[in-house]
């Protein structure tokens, strides 16, 4: 397993991105169109078209903090922490169905967005969807990758999703508006509200507002 280094960046190439997109189009068995699992921004924020959305619940793979990130909500000098799916246990959240007929326009999108670099690998998952399952396409993290956030002390944790701030907004309200759209579904993560109140609770005890400069994304 590669050693932690949240200061690399290497940016996905666009012959790489196509190869996927073609890939996951060859791959898909849905006549209907695409589904696609959310788990982290995608449940409030897909900024892609889609024709349906279901809630649903994926076995086998797991919500967690598990990836530096150095531009989106963080910074070379103090990154913050993203979302991505690790193998165990399993993780509720949203599908979308995109339509055959603007499928590989707005998977293309949704690339650009997930895989702007190689943190993540698409993965086939079975997501269980308010009486019906289906097939769909989601990304889950690459422990082999250099930006992969591996034993890291929980403190460690908690100060960086309280303090790292970049272009899209601060780290924490990332795990707070995550946290809260999964109320408004009706899905509980003990987990991640647990994670919610120890950063509330540090930046209480160092003078940040927690709800100062909330914003989606």
């Amino acid at each position: 397993m590669a050693e932690s280094k949240p200061g690399v960046i290497r940016l996905m190439t666009d012959e790489d991105r196509a190869a996927w997109v073609k890939r996951i189009i060859e791959e898909n068995s849905e006549p209907n169109g695409l589904w696609v699992f959310g788990y982290g921004s995608l449940i409030w924020n897909p900024a892609f078209h889609f024709a349906e959305r279901l809630r649903c619940r994926v076995d086998g793979f797991r919500r967690s903090f598990c990836m530096w990130t150095l531009l989106g909500r963080g910074s070379v000098e103090l990154p913050g922490l993203m979302l991505g799916l690790e193998q165990g246990g399993s993780c509720t959240g949203v599908v979308y169905r995109i339509e055959p007929e603007i499928l590989e326009v707005e998977l293309d999108i949704l690339l650009r967005r997930e895989l702007m670099s190689y943190t993540y690998i698409p993965t086939w998952v079975q997501a269980e969807c308010e009486g019906r399952d289906v097939r769909a396409i989601t990304f889950v993290m690459d422990r082999d990758h250099e930006r992969y956030v591996c034993d890291e002390p929980e403190e460690k944790m908690v100060r960086h999703l309280a303090t790292a701030v970049g272009p899209l907004g601060r780290n924490c309200d990332y795990l707070y508006d995550l946290v809260e759209t999964l109320e408004e579904l009706e899905f509980s993560d003990q987990e991640l509200e647990s994670l919610a109140e120890k950063v509330r609770a540090y930046q209480r005890a160092h003078g940040i507002d927690c709800d100062e400069g909330r914003q989606d994304g």
